[in-house]
């Protein structure tokens, strides 16, 4: 895996995970607005599931991409991390972290 398709990887998975958490929100509270989206009621549920998902894909890349011998693990979380300092939030489905 190139530099540029890790970067886009990484980009790419933080903006589902944010967009998971901004559902999330709006669902808690439907007068919120968010940077990136306006949510429908049902969309936390479905958003959550997709960046549950991606999750799974974001390790199995690197873990593929280095021969098994990474710490895909610890670096998608250290992405869920930093997404959700960035949404300022954390997405609380019981599945995450």
């Amino acid at each position: 895996m190139t530099k540029n398709e890790r970067a886009t990887l990484e980009a790419n998975f933080k903006a589902a995970w944010r967009a998971a958490i901004y559902a999330q929100e709006s669902a808690k509270n439907p007068e919120l607005t968010f940077p990136e989206s306006t949510f429908e009621k049902d969309d936390a549920k479905e958003l959550a599931a997709r960046a549950k998902g991606y999750r799974a894909a974001c390790i199995d890349v690197l873990v593929y991409s280095s021969d098994g011998t990474s710490d895909a693990t610890d670096k998608v979380q250290e992405w869920i991390n930093e997404a959700e300092q960035q949404a300022g939030a954390t997405l609380t489905a019981g599945w995450a972290k």
